[in-house]
């Protein structure tokens, strides 16, 4: 099939970021409606897509997820207009302060204003997605994760995005009898204008920095967004029942090598 996610709803967090555009792009592509959740703006995305195909394949929707009541609202919103989310992508991310982002420099409150974006998010997002999946019987819950190690990751970033992994199995167990599929990408590092601000940020040249990232993968070259968004993209098109509740780390071999 020419678009295998034809007559399916995605709702895409973090749209506007570098993974974010990626995966709304490829999505779009495989026929899917596509909802582009952002904070930041991206009705420039959604234009560009639709005039892509000549038709409405995507719609911008601003939402702050840390927000509980701008989650709920942005539901409502889908559900008026097209029932449910047939397909999640939890992509959305926030590294918290660039400058202070360790133990025991960071913040509680910086902290949790991280896990909120990053983890808390999700989560709630998750929850409001579900009950639609499991009445159609079907649905596919991906999830943005990161390792469970640390180089220079921050501290809260690495806490929520490496609780995606517990709750990838979690959900898988819990809603596979109601046709529902997670999957976690596990990444580390991505060549993303975030990865070019984190290393700024130390004070480092950026060409060198990410000279020196590129050197510990065994591909010799980080991810990139468009592999993201194609690797995503093969899990919610596969049929297989038993794929369910799978984790894949992809960082070039840099976590077992270390």
């Amino acid at each position: 099939m020419a678009e295998p996610l034809k007559g399916k709803t995605t709702l895409v967090t973090g749209a506007a970021g570098g993974i974010g555009m990626k995966i709304c792009e490829r999505f779009a592509a495989l026929g899917s409606f596509v909802y582009l959740c952002d904070i930041k703006e991206s009705a420039d995305l959604a234009q560009a897509i639709n005039e892509k195909y000549m038709d409405m394949r995507a719609e911008p929707v601003a939402c702050d997820i840390a927000d509980k009541e701008d989650v709920r609202s942005m539901y409502r919103r889908i559900e008026n207009q097209r029932g449910g989310i047939d397909i999640l992508i939890n992509n959305a991310a926030v590294y918290g302060p660039l400058e202070t982002h360790h133990f025991p420099q960071i913040s509680y409150e910086d902290f949790l204003a991280t896990i909120k974006i990053d983890l808390s998010g999700a989560v709630y997002c998750t929850l409001m997605a579900l009950p639609y999946m499991k009445e159609q019987r079907w649905g596919k819950i991906l999830f943005s994760a990161a390792p469970l190690s640390s180089s220079g990751i921050p501290c809260p970033y690495l806490a929520g995005k490496a609780g995606f992994i517990g709750l990838t199995k979690y959900v898988a167990r819990h809603y596979g009898e109601y046709g529902i599929s997670t999957f976690a990408l596990v990444l580390r590092h991505v060549g993303t204008p975030m990865i070019r601000r984190v290393i700024m940020s130390r004070g480092h040249d950026v060409e060198e920095g990410l000279a020196k990232m590129n050197a510990k993968s065994l591909t010799g070259r980080m991810i990139t967004p468009e592999e993201i968004a194609d690797t995503y993209a093969h899990f919610s098109v596969n049929t297989t029942a038993g794929i369910n509740g799978i984790t894949l780390l992809s960082d070039g071999g840099i976590t077992y090598l270390q």
